[in-house]
């Protein structure tokens, strides 16, 4: 019994498709198609009617020839033509229409042949471009859709469609899609406030504990008790660093990116010396290759960015041993501006590796030792600086523990050398 199971497609090669003309262009083919086979369908019921159904009897005629100028000469009588009275002259064609002259059945149906071939020429021709024009003024909505869809992926959801005109299939996708954008844009504005109101209710209440404990600490000269206090300070302050951090990738999504001239290299080096210090204490080796790469970005959430990468590259590293490589690159000619930070560290499971950008999604759990510095947001907010800058964050498992996380934005063309 043959399986009913439905063929899988390969999903070696998911991103991969064959190349397709446009919706327009197949349009405007498929009108001219129409118009020509309904064209040949005609010419060739009208063909096989005239040359099976009607009888014909046509006359042929006789052209007299010119008299000559030779004296003396006298020119023969022209012989009888069937339909003519004896003694009456035919008619003999003169002018353009001698070249139309048809004296049989077989030259009348050629004719009607090749005039009706060169119309449906022209109608094939002349279908091809009416279609065009048609299906492009008929598909002419779905380009403000697109850009729309476009926006949207972006994070812009607070731009509409608006189509006007006559209600049918395509301006009631719009509508729903506008419809669609609306819902979207209050659920994911009420999930921001949310963020942000907690982020800040909660920085108050953490600040007081940790005074307290501060002072409790200090208060307090037993072993065991201070023990307690310090663990609290230590929970009190990863508390405090979730809450900062929350309220950091509220911003991230609410503000407005400047857009200023950016060197991703500059910027690297920068924040590669302000993290040296903890990078020293970690026993970490720093390796810089920073190429020039110029950008158009917000300075303050591009060097967020870049401090949650290396910071996150350190804290997530072997201790004494490990390494750490800052690279910034610009390719040509569109002049993207990447770039790249690889760190040592525990094997990590390229499955998971993408789900990093979730926030509190840890490679190893979603719980961590008291003593870790990280937070869980880091490469959340990474990722939605990403998207605000409309750039690509690729993460990537290293053969030798570790990872490779590469941030490529469209920079500014490279004049060639």
């Amino acid at each position: 019994m043959p399986s009913s199971r439905t063929p899988r497609r390969d999903a070696a090669s998911p991103g991969i498709r064959r190349y397709r003309a446009t919706v327009r262009t197949r349009l405007a083919l498929t009108y001219s198609a129409l118009l020509t086979g309904s064209g040949i369908i005609m010419l060739g019921l009208v063909y096989v009617f005239m040359r099976f159904v009607p009888t014909y009897d046509l006359a042929a005629s006789t052209v007299a020839p010119a008299a000559t100028a030779v004296p003396g000469y006298t020119p023969d009588p022209p012989a009888p033509v069937v339909g003519v009275p004896e003694g009456s002259v035919p008619a003999t064609p003169s002018g353009p229409a001698s070249e139309l002259l048809v004296t049989s059945t077989d030259q009348m149906l050629n004719l009607l042949l090749v005039i009706s071939l060169v119309v449906l020429l022209v109608l094939a021709v002349l279908g091809v471009v009416v279609g065009w024009a048609v299906a492009g003024r008929m598909l002419k909505p779905l380009q403000y859709i697109n850009a729309a869809v476009r926006d949207a992926t972006h994070g812009d959801l607070g731009q509409r469609i608006g189509l006007t005109g006559p209600r049918d299939e395509i301006s009631e996708l719009a509508t729903n899609f506008d419809t669609m954008l609306e819902q979207l844009e209050r659920s994911f504005a009420a999930s921001k406030r949310f963020a942000s109101n907690a982020s800040h209710e909660l920085s108050t209440p953490l600040a007081t504990s940790r005074a307290m404990l501060d002072v409790a600490i200090a208060r307090h000269d037993d072993p065991e008790t201070a023990k307690v206090f310090h663990r609290l300070r230590i929970m009190n302050e990863r508390s405090i660093e979730i809450a900062q951090a929350l309220l950091e990738l509220a911003r991230v999504d609410s503000s407005a990116a400047r857009t200023e001239p950016i060197d991703l290299a500059a910027t690297a080096a920068e924040i590669a010396r302000a993290c040296a210090a903890e990078a020293a204490a970690r026993g970490i080796k720093v390796e810089l290759s920073l190429n020039p790469a110029p950008m158009a970005g917000d300075p303050v959430l591009i060097r967020q960015l870049l401090t949650n990468l290396v910071q996150n590259a350190i804290r997530h590293n072997t201790e004494s041993d490990g390494h750490l490589s800052i690279r910034t690159a610009s390719s040509r000619p569109h002049g993207e501006a990447t770039v790249a930070v690889a760190n040592s560290g525990t094997m990590l499971d390229p499955g998971t590796v993408q789900n990093l950008t979730e926030p509190f999604f840890r490679a190893a759990g979603r719980t961590s030792a008291s003593g870790s510095k990280g937070h869980g947001l880091g490469l959340s907010i990474v990722s939605a600086i990403v998207e605000r800058h409309r750039g690509a964050l690729a993460l990537e498992a290293r053969p030798t523990g570790g990872l490779l996380a590469t941030v490529t934005f469209p920079g500014t063309k490279v004049p060639a050398e």
